[in-house]
């Protein structure tokens, strides 16, 4: 469960003699009442979900489409600087584009590991190695009741976050020390700039091309080693013991001169309003806010390309999300079905089948058709030839039984 192979890494080994621990617990099988109980329940959970799921889509698809027209707007209206190096004034409150490489005027350094580098970030990952426990279950019906066990078992790794072995179910020889001596930090630079413009803090979020530092010099204190660009506080990195720490530093946004150490500066391409010598987010009509930033030498044509991309893998995953949560909720409230029919075991198998396929035609229509509610509002044409291709499934199944109806008059 939370093993992780790194099989080369000093201490990532796992202890084959930490032992393991069994607990068995057992619970009395619900009768056909309750479950018909919990059915009547999961009817009201389902129509919860469904709403959750209307909701969800309805929501999904205006944002997609302002969010699109505010990407076509601001390629209709940004204007592309021939340099960053000149402000000139006429672009005031303007939206504009432009690429350079990423400058600051100091290094960030971590004086306690006697790190500096000329970056916008530095970022500080601190790893303890500790005791985890694994949780596996194993359930026998025994027809009245159900034995359930579960065993725990221990090894040893490094972790980034505390794991309080308090909780554990049997801490006896397996713990951790309540607090890590060193934590996790990350650096930003103040005043980050391409060419004259200085960057906003949103635009400084959007440098995240982190790289691993690997350091040369030692630290001030000496009984931290130095192994391959990180630091352990350990007597062995090789063979670490609990509570010994790892740390790592990464870098993003190179900038400054050219270093033999680092390589030239990241050349970013930026599309922000201009606002004096800073560059900040743009307000379209549309309703978004622009305050675009890319790794590389981009044009604007390429930068709103990408975003479009972006916006419609994203309307996409909430698309399948909302159907998804619309498919849990139709199963929740057929499920009274399902149990009414399960200790039949043949019949229990078509009705699970056929409860299945019902779900799934429900929630695709219903899915459709909010969606198509939604492009209604934007986009009427569009909006209107989903809708029938959503209620496309009832009218062939009307029109099927009329036919039957009529050969059987």
């Amino acid at each position: 469960m939370y093993r992780q192979n790194f099989p080369e890494d000093p201490g990532m080994h796992n202890m084959a003699d930490a032992g393991s621990s069994t607990r068995v617990t057992y619970r009395k099988n619900p009768n056909f009442i309750e479950r018909i109980g919990s059915s009547l329940a999961g009817i009201v959970v389902g129509i919860a979900l469904i709403g959750v799921s209307c909701y969800l889509t309805f929501w999904n698809e205006g944002r997609a489409v302002q969010t699109a027209r505010s990407l076509e707007e601001g390629l209709k209206s940004v204007v592309t600087l021939g340099s960053a190096e000149v402000v000139f004034e006429e672009n005031n409150g303007k939206l504009v584009h432009l690429s350079g490489p990423l400058q600051t005027d100091k290094f960030l350094f971590d004086d306690t590991y006697n790190v500096a580098v000329h970056a916008v970030k530095l970022r500080r990952s601190v790893d303890m190695f500790q005791w985890v426990e694994e949780e596996r279950k194993r359930e026998v019906n025994e027809g009245s009741q159900t034995r359930e066990e579960t065993t725990y078992s221990y090894s040893t790794e490094w972790k980034s976050e505390l794991v309080r072995s308090s909780s554990f179910y049997n801490p006896n020889g397996h713990h951790n020390p309540e607090s890590m001596r060193v934590s996790s930090q990350q650096q930003t630079a103040p005043d980050p700039h391409v060419g004259s413009f200085f960057l906003s803090s949103g635009l400084t979020g959007s440098i995240t091309n982190y790289r691993k530092l690997n350091p040369q010099e030692k630290p001030k204190d000496v009984s931290v080693k130095l192994l391959d660009g990180v630091f352990y506080h350990s007597q062995d990195p090789m063979h670490p013991e609990v509570g010994d720490l790892r740390v790592t530093f990464e870098y993003a946004g190179r900038s400054g001169k050219e270093s033999a150490k680092l390589g030239p500066p990241d050349v970013v391409s930026i599309v922000a309003k201009q606002q004096g010598h800073s560059l900040v987010h743009y307000q379209t009509n549309a309703g978004d806010s622009l305050e675009i930033l890319y790794i590389g030498d981009l044009s604007a044509e390429e930068i709103f390309a990408k975003e479009q991309s972006q916006n419609a893998m994203l309307t996409w995953a909430l698309r399948g999300a909302g159907w998804l949560l619309m498919f849990i909720g139709f199963s929740c409230m057929t499920s009274i079905v399902n149990t009414l029919v399960d200790w039949l075991p043949i019949v229990r198998e078509i009705v699970n089948f056929g409860m299945a396929t019902l779900n799934f035609s429900l929630s695709l229509s219903l899915s459709l058709s909010v969606i198509a509610l939604g492009w209604i509002r934007y986009r009427p044409l569009l909006g209107v030839t989903i809708l029938a291709l959503a209620a496309t499934p009832f009218v062939l199944s009307h029109l099927r039984r009329n036919k039957k109806k009529n050969r059987t008059a």
